[in-house]
């Protein structure tokens, strides 16, 4: 079995981190001014979406974009930095092959999908007013992990476990 939509997912969220070093021009954190503006553009903004026509954002008149809602997608494909998009993939790579075993590949995109629309759903019920933007795969992933912990949570995982300046592996179930 080769995990064909985990892969495809992960390809698809390294490429638009390679837009997004293009775009920003930035590597290891997007935190210049054509970040914000692909950030607000692409990102979930929970104001934008809650129907703001623009959003003041640090003495910055903001135009939310017409389809906002859109932005439930495309932002969890975008990430904030290079840390975050590879805890992002570590996590998909390690759990997600195992549901898109046990559920398929289109009922496995169907959970990721749904699950990172959920959580910016979540975003924008928690904060409707805000004018900040969310972007990544965590909620997507999340769902994944959800997923994983209700159908393996007896599963044994390898963890890297540190306390102070020491430090082990050990395989622990996957509820804990």
């Amino acid at each position: 079995f080769k995990p064909i939509m985990t892969i495809i997912l992960i390809v698809i969220n390294v490429i638009l981190f390679v837009y997004e070093i293009a775009f920003t021009g930035q590597f290891w954190e997007f935190t210049n001014g054509r970040a914000a503006e692909l950030f607000y553009e692409w990102g979930s903004v929970p104001a934008c979406i809650t129907g703001a026509h623009s959003i003041s954002q640090s003495g910055i008149q903001i135009a939310c974009p017409d389809i906002s809602f859109v932005s439930l997608l495309s932002s969890m494909f975008l990430h904030g930095g290079l840390m975050h998009l590879g805890g992002n993939m570590l996590f998909l790579w390690i759990f997600g092959d195992n549901i898109e075993l046990k559920f398929g590949r289109v009922k496995y995109l169907g959970i990721y999908l749904v699950w990172g629309i959920v959580a910016g759903l979540a975003h924008v019920a928690i904060a409707p007013l805000s004018p900040i933007p969310a972007v990544g795969a965590s909620g997507a992933i999340s769902g994944v992990l959800g997923a994983y912990l209700a159908i393996f949570p007896k599963a044994r995982i390898n963890t890297f476990i540190m306390m102070g300046f020491f430090w082990r592996m050990a395989k622990i179930e996957a509820r804990w």
